[in-house]
């Protein structure tokens, strides 16, 4: 059949669009959307958002302990607080970090992989001021870093790594000791061989106020280094339940968390309901019966846990827990 149409087909279809009648042709299937999701490759989110948080709160005990330790030996106090973490690659948390700036490479046990701590410039030559004597409200000139310079910078690097491992052991099980100072002007050029520049890495920022000026503290925390102990974050993604699923996993993770929490068990041998005026009447020596140990139990707060029967363990008074209490069964 030809796609061509007979004058008397032409003729026909005129008169139709006159009258306003054209024929409808098929039905072009609408052509679906793309959904397109963008991604940003620079902020690689290895952290759960609760674990991030927890790690961020944590902080705040190393700026408090740091914050003390700190003003202790500069004579003159310093307030530490944590400002903003977040996720973002080796080469793109390297070009956050303030410049110029003096920094620290230390490395994480187990592991051995390398963390960095860098410290504003301006902030590091006022503590050094500080320490060999001047005030606090003077503002040094830059200059480069001299012998002495550099053995005080190390000194407070190493206070501040020391401050951080004792946050670090209770938080992850892990140890932060020194490995490599870079303690002049640096533009972080060669940091980058370091970790290889895509390496997820967690950026923490820490404010440093003291009499006259604001700076900032950056630690930088390459996700290899902490991959061993994420667990002890408390975050709940699937990579870390154990081969626990939903709500099992979430079980799990809360009665961990709750384990070590200490309340007060008391164990009830009887009761007994007395009128306020035999309650006033009792004196040394009365015997007050309570009844059949059947009541026995063990109970937090008002809520009654256990059935249990009284004796003694050795020279000590102990109850023995014979089931459940029937309203938790």
């Amino acid at each position: 059949m030809s796609d061509l149409l007979s004058p008397d087909e032409i003729a026909q279809l005129f008169a139709a669009a006159k009258d306003g009648n054209l024929p409808e042709g098929p039905r072009r299937r609408a052509r679906r959307s793309r959904s397109i999701r963008k991604v940003d490759f620079s902020r690689p989110m290895k952290l759960s958002l609760v674990e991030q948080r927890r790690f961020e709160r944590a902080h705040g005990t190393f700026c408090r302990d740091a914050a003390a330790s700190l003003s202790s030996e500069l004579r003159s106090p310093l307030d530490l607080e944590v400002i903003n973490s977040s996720q973002l690659t080796w080469q793109a948390a390297l070009s956050d970090v303030p410049q110029p700036s003096v920094l620290g490479v230390a490395a994480c046990e187990p592991g051995g992989t390398a963390i960095l701590i860098t410290v504003e410039e301006a902030l590091m030559l006022r503590m050094i001021e500080r320490l060999l004597g001047g005030r606090f409200g003077d503002t040094p000139t830059p200059r480069s870093l001299t012998e002495i310079d550099i053995a005080l910078a190390r000194r407070v690097f190493e206070d501040l790594l020391s401050t951080l491992s004792t946050v670090w052991q209770d938080l992850l099980g892990l140890s932060v000791s020194a490995q490599e100072f870079e303690l002049h002007n640096t533009s972080l050029e060669y940091l980058p061989a370091i970790h290889a520049p895509i390496q997820p890495t967690l950026e923490l920022t820490i404010e440093v106020r003291d009499q006259s000026a604001s700076s900032t503290i950056v630690l930088l925390v390459p996700f290899t280094a902490i991959e061993c102990a994420t667990k002890s974050l408390g975050g709940s993604g699937a990579k870390y339940t154990d081969g626990l699923t939903g709500g099992e996993a979430d079980g799990e993770d809360l009665r961990g968390a709750l384990g070590s929490v200490r309340v007060e068990v008391c164990a009830e041998v009887g009761e007994l309901e007395l009128t306020i005026g035999e309650v006033l009447a009792l004196g040394e020596g009365d015997i007050v019966p309570l009844g059949t140990a059947e009541n026995a139990g063990i109970a937090i707060g008002e809520r009654r846990l256990h059935v249990v029967r009284p004796g003694l363990s050795g020279k000590r008074r102990a109850v023995k827990i014979v089931e459940r209490a029937v309203d938790e069964q």
